[in-house]
């Protein structure tokens, strides 16, 4: 008789990267700050982006671009859905990841390149669309307090 397989061992994300045990205060966040801003356009400049990567509480593949504003010290995210595909994440000709990366690109991928995240840090001043993230997972309203500012558009981007 065949014994049941043991589920193979999950791989853990480093815990240090969001929250991590100080003995002496608690537990201290150490993970990105989701600011609150007034809905409008803002100039932003992007700095650091992350993914993509499976994000299990959505069960989709994301991209997380971070976006420093010009005029004040806050960052603000646009967060991009690669689908839902476990084997693999997709880009879409009609999806926003598509659409963003031709703007900050400044004209269309050729068939086979490479649709690489840098071209989002080549130092560009974008006009985004700010808004806020008023659904959660399940998407349903948030509580007051969980809501936070997002980038829902890319409208343009300037070379210096």
């Amino acid at each position: 008789m065949d014994l049941p397989k043991r589920p193979a061992k999950r791989a853990h994300r480093d815990a240090s990267a969001v929250v991590r045990i100080d003995r002496g205060a608690g537990l201290v966040w150490r993970g990105p700050d989701y600011p609150v801003l007034s809905p409008g356009v803002y100039t932003v400049r992007a700095v650091r982006y992350q993914g993509p990567e499976w994000v299990r509480s959505f069960r989709r593949w994301s991209v997380r671009l971070e976006f420093a504003l010009v005029n004040e010290s806050v960052s603000v995210s646009a967060f991009f859905n690669l689908g839902d595909d476990p084997n693999g994440y997709r880009v879409g000709r009609q999806s926003r990841f598509y659409k963003a990366w031709v703007i900050a690109n400044g004209e269309h991928p050729r068939k086979g390149q490479l649709m690489d995240l840098d071209v989002f840090l080549e130092g560009q001043f974008f006009q985004v669309v700010v808004a806020d993230s008023g659904k959660d997972a399940e998407r349903k309203n948030k509580n007051p307090a969980e809501v936070y500012s997002i980038v829902t558009q890319i409208l343009s981007a300037v070379r210096p």
